[in-house]
Formats: C-alpha cells, sequence, structure tokens
C-alpha cells in the first residue's frame, strides 16, 4: 500500500491537472459557467478526499488498507469522471 503522504500528493496533482486543463478551456473560449461548475467539483472532492484521509487515524488498525484503497478508488472515479466532462465540452462547437 502507498503511504497517506503519497495519496495526499495524489489528490492534490490530480486535482490540479484538472483545473489546469479547466484553464486550457476558457483560453479556447469555452463558457465560464460550465468550465467554473467543473472546476468547483474537482475542488469540492478534493476537500472531502483530503478531509477522509486526515480522520483515517481514527479508523481500526485491521480496516486501514481497505479504508484507503477505497479513498483511492473514489478519486480515480472522481478524476476520470471530470475528464471525461472537460472531454466532452471540448467537442462541443
Amino acid at each position: 500500500m502507498a503511504s497517506i503522504r503519497r495519496l495526499k500528493k495524489d489528490i492534490d496533482y490530480l486535482t490540479d491537472a484538472i483545473i489546469d486543463d479547466s484553464l486550457n478551456c476558457l483560453a479556447y473560449g469555452k463558457d465560464v459557467d460550465d468550465i467554473s461548475k467543473i472546476v468547483e467539483e474537482a475542488l469540492r472532492v478534493k476537500g472531502e478526499l483530503r478531509q477522509r484521509v486526515n480522520s483515517g487515524r481514527k479508523v481500526k488498525k485491521e480496516e486501514k488498507k481497505t479504508y484507503y484503497q477505497t479513498i483511492r478508488k473514489e478519486l480515480w472515479t472522481s478524476v476520470n469522471s471530470t475528464f471525461s466532462k472537460l472531454s466532452d465540452l471540448v467537442k462541443q462547437d
């Protein structure tokens, strides 16, 4: 299992990648409202996941591995869906 520090870095890095790509979409003239919804969702998910990682200290030792694996899976699911939304937005004329 990866370290908790690494998980936090992954959350930050992937969220920053979403925001960077969203800003690139703005440079190409996409709607500000659509982009802002995507960025707000990414920041909300980032806050929730970081909160859950930080509260992992309260989880029993036997359950920690699956607890952090669940957070990692939710991170990847969220990132994939957000990038799909950005991709669909870029494809629109």
